[in-house]
């Protein structure tokens, strides 16, 4: 496994050069790509100047996130799988071997039943495009139910249900384990470490607030991981390794949990709470050519205020 760093789990804004400086300073292997911009980078300067900054960073790929409709209509989801090829390819280039997209939570138009058949021959269509590239594809969940209740037909919204559709689906397709998601679906982390080997694609570790019924969550109550202790993350973490997953754990909280923080100061928060996470897991640290910096052991008050003052806002993370 290995620490990685997405400025949409973590909603963070700069340019490249600096949120890879702070990646490389809080002990984080790895950053997610944005496929469409360098798609766009590529066009322009060419593959190798568009993947620069990532390589002479040692920084691996994380994840990308997966440019294509599955919930959207026929003539959309026809689009964006006409255009994916030539995408897919520059992610093979970028060397980024993961994928993931968010499956709608709900639809007016289609029932459970032919929702699950469509997403099943969606996703056997994109599998055939991952596979001759080595990629691939997880598969999140929105846990919000207002979403959920906003439309006629509810759809996939655990960890259970996702396995289900993986189950039926394209080798290349598998899930992405979100705590978070399954505590507030009353689900326990110890599922985890019955997901068969290699249907893990991405961890995403958070935590959330005391005092909300695990039902009622949103996900603008998504709060940095360690922050509360309500989700423990050694445990998942370790529920992880026993399944032998080998892939990136990134730290997801919402804007509005992490507003006023300031940018640095959240990235290393999360650095050094993974870190600890790592030891007390029992996980091996590998050696750096970057050294981070030390850890800092003055958040215990700034986490607790924020355990004690959820979120109201509602923002987005997914």
């Amino acid at each position: 496994m290995f620490r990685n760093l997405s400025t949409v789990g973590l909603p963070l804004s700069g340019r490249p050069s600096e949120l890879i400086e702070m990646a490389l300073s809080f002990g984080f292997d790895s950053m997610d790509l944005d496929l469409i911009d360098f798609q766009q980078q590529a066009k322009v300067y060419g593959v190798e100047h568009a993947r620069r900054l990532m390589v002479s960073a040692r920084l691996k790929v994380g994840v990308f996130t997966l440019p294509v409709s599955l919930g959207g209509d026929d003539e959309t989801f026809a689009k964006d799988l006409a255009a994916l090829a030539d995408r897919l390819d520059l992610a093979q280039q970028a060397e980024a071997t993961r994928a993931v997209v968010t499956v709608e939570a709900a639809s007016d138009e289609h029932s459970f039943k032919d929702n699950f058949e469509r997403y099943r021959t969606r996703l056997q269509s994109v599998g055939e495009l991952l596979e001759p590239r080595g990629i691939v594809l997880g598969l999140a969940i929105n846990p919000d139910p207002a979403e959920r209740d906003a439309k006629a037909h509810r759809f996939l919204h655990t960890l259970e249900g996702l396995l289900g559709l993986v189950a039926v689906s394209h080798p290349q397709v598998g899930v992405v384990v979100d705590p978070f998601a399954m505590y507030a679906a009353g689900e326990s982390v110890s599922m985890i470490r019955d997901i068969p080997e290699g249907k893990i694609v991405e961890v995403r570790l958070s935590d959330a607030p005391v005092g909300v019924p695990a039902g009622e969550l949103t996900k603008a109550q998504r709060l940095l991981p360690g922050e509360t202790g309500t989700i423990d993350m050694v445990e998942v973490i370790k529920a992880a390794e026993a399944a032998k997953f080998d892939g990136c754990v990134t730290p997801w909280a919402a804007r509005a949990t992490i507003s006023g923080r300031g940018r640095e100061r959240i990235v290393r928060l999360a650095g050094d709470r993974l870190i600890r996470a790592w030891k007390d897991a029992g996980l091996p640290e590998e050696p750096r050519w970057f050294v981070p910096v030390a850890q800092d052991d003055s958040d215990a008050e700034e986490a607790a205020a924020a355990a004690a003052a959820p979120a109201s806002a509602e923002g987005s993370d997914e």
